[in-house]
């Protein structure tokens, strides 16, 4: 299986250290414990992938929602958007305590990387980047009710232990199934750009596979899952 490698991930030593001490001391189970090291290992590999695609996208601005959206929940504020895919199956269930040392690790993480923290804004009149084009052009129109500049939104869903189920329905033939003697994550991670031509909106399935070598989770498969412009 191919690896995708990201650059290295500076932060996390120090937020694991701290989280798996406080959550040792409260007693939380060690099923608990490996589903918020993987919260923070994929959190932070995603965020700094999306702040590569904003300077690509010559976009100034960023904002990354640190909630822990479920694995069946789109958390872009917009009542028009489509349902995002599910997995097929609950996420892991998740006790206050957890829920809230990621929260707080998320949150220490974009601090670190200085990326805003917050929700997607809704822009009312704002349509997608498909409804108006200049006529016999590629070119996009500037709508009433967009903002002036690049806006880009993420969120990112709590990890789904193992290969989720959609993926074998998408991944192409060709490609291996992923070794199930592996540790395997697949963490949904929705994407809304809005800017002077409309919006658009995207869901992506990460998969992550925990490296024997390094011990760290790193990105195997990531694919398309919905869209809408």
């Amino acid at each position: 299986m191919k690896v995708i490698r990201l650059p290295s991930l500076v932060l996390l030593p120090r937020i694991l250290l701290l989280g798996a001490a406080s959550m040792s001391c409260s007693g939380v189970p060690s099923d608990q414990r490996a589903l918020v090291r993987a919260d923070a290992e994929a959190f932070e590999t995603v965020v700094r992938s999306e702040m590569i695609d904003s300077v690509k996208a010559a976009s100034g601005f960023l904002r990354v929602d640190s909630r822990p959206a479920g694995d069946n929940a789109i958390l872009t504020a917009a009542a028009e958007h489509p349902r995002g895919l599910d997995l097929n199956e609950a996420p892991d269930s998740i006790s206050p305590t957890s829920l809230s040392r990621i929260t707080e690790q998320r949150r220490d993480i974009l601090n670190f990387l200085r990326v805003e923290e917050g929700q997607p804004v809704r822009y009312a009149g704002c349509g997608g980047t498909h409804t108006e084009r200049l006529k016999d052009s590629s070119a996009l129109l500037e709508l009433p009710g967009c903002p002036s500049a690049l806006r880009r939104y993420v969120n990112v869903g709590l990890p789904y232990r193992g290969a989720a189920p959609i993926l074998t329905k998408i991944r192409r033939s060709e490609i291996p199934a992923p070794d199930s003697s592996d540790e395997h994550w697949t963490v949904l991670v929705t994407e809304s750009s809005v800017g002077p031509g409309g919006e658009n909106w995207r869901q992506y399935a990460w998969l992550f596979r925990r490296d024997r070598d390094t011990n760290r989770l790193l990105v195997a498969e990531k694919y398309l899952l919905s869209w809408a412009e």
